[in-house]
């Protein structure tokens, strides 16, 4: 009796139809009280009911019985994934290690900890596996780690394992921050572009802004953007792009939504600034320049001499010239502010 109670409520659940199948579940559960297989099934059709409280409900009640349940704790794992409850997800892939010792439940830790930036303690971990999903992440978190020729030998040894496009693509964005760009734009060539990843979506964005192609660059990260509205970076190159086609207003526009996003971005303020400056808005572009960088300073001092302060101009001029006595344009607009000046 109660493989045809499962049957029926197998075939309901794989025609969409979740809470009739979770009524065969539970049916088939008054039989048999303590399967956690029909537990985790009833967790499931409440998952795909988007009733994730239920779903944690029966989730944990199998790991309360059976707190090595492999499959359970992958199920509460993918659902803290979901909530970018990166923390959670991660305590919990370690737990789902120490039990399994397997390979890629190692390299899905070791996702999680790239999720966080927290690159550094992959190599924490004395282990040497060659499985593509190992070497995928630990050239990723070598990548960020600034460590492109170790980062660029992982991901080769991951192609020859596996020569699929999101190693591919990985290759690219490190011969990108190797500047090796034209081997990155060759290799770009032969990838598919997957039209749902917005981070694959805005790397695209960056090769065609490389390639001067501003056009095809902003669609990408227009795409980027309605994927993920809440990128700053997405809405920063955005703003660039538009910026580079003489588009000011939407680059204006777009500035301003990285600088919400990330308010605390100095980056995003002098690239805001900039633009003010260069359409003569001078108070606008110094509210934006309250920062103590280099750049953020000269471009400053330009506002003051443009705007007739020449004084003070040359004043941190100076200060900037001590700093870079290489630097052309602090040398060029020094020896302006002097000749106006005089002296």
């Amino acid at each position: 009796m109660i493989k045809n109670i499962l049957q029926e409520g197998f075939i309901l659940k794989s025609r969409g139809y979740y809470k009739h199948a979770i009524e065969s579940f539970y049916k088939a559960l008054e039989i048999d009280n303590f399967s956690e297989e029909l537990m985790l099934e009833i967790a499931d059709c409440y998952y795909l009911l988007q009733d994730e409280e239920r779903a944690l409900n029966y989730i944990e009640q199998v790991i309360a019985t059976n707190p090595t349940h492999i499959g359970a704790l992958k199920f509460l794992m993918n659902i803290f994934v979901s909530k970018n409850a990166w923390e959670e997800a991660e305590q919990t892939a370690k737990n789902i290690y120490c039990i399994t010792k397997e390979v890629n439940d190692l390299a899905k830790v070791f996702e999680l900890l790239n999720k966080q930036g927290r690159y550094e303690e992959i190599f924490e971990y004395q282990v040497e596996f060659l499985t593509p999903e190992f070497l995928y992440e630990k050239a990723y978190a070598q990548m960020f780690l600034n460590n492109f020729g170790e980062a660029e030998v992982l991901i080769n040894q991951a192609l020859e394992l596996n020569s699929c496009d999101k190693n591919l693509i990985l290759k690219c964005k490190i011969l990108y921050k190797m500047n090796k760009k034209d081997e990155c734009v060759n290799l770009l060539r032969e990838i598919s572009i997957d039209e749902t990843n917005s981070d694959i979506l805005n790397f695209v964005g960056l090769v065609k802004q490389y390639e001067c192609d501003f056009g095809q660059a902003v669609k990408y990260f227009q795409e980027a953007v309605r994927l993920n509205s809440n990128n700053a970076e997405y809405h920063y190159n955005c703003a660039s792009t538009y910026f580079k086609l003489g588009e000011k207003q939407l680059a204006k526009k777009y500035y301003n939504l990285a600088v919400t996003l990330e308010p605390e971005n100095q980056n995003y303020h002098f690239a805001l600034a900039n633009l003010y400056y260069s359409e003569k808005h001078y108070k606008r572009a110094l509210e934006e320049l309250d920062y103590d960088f280099f750049e953020a300073r000269l471009l400053k001092s330009i506002i003051l001499f443009d705007s007739g302060y020449l004084a003070v101009a040359k004043k941190e001029f100076e200060s900037l010239i001590e700093e870079q006595p290489d630097n052309e344009l602090v040398q060029t607009y020094l020896g302006k502010v002097r000749e106006e000046l005089s002296i």
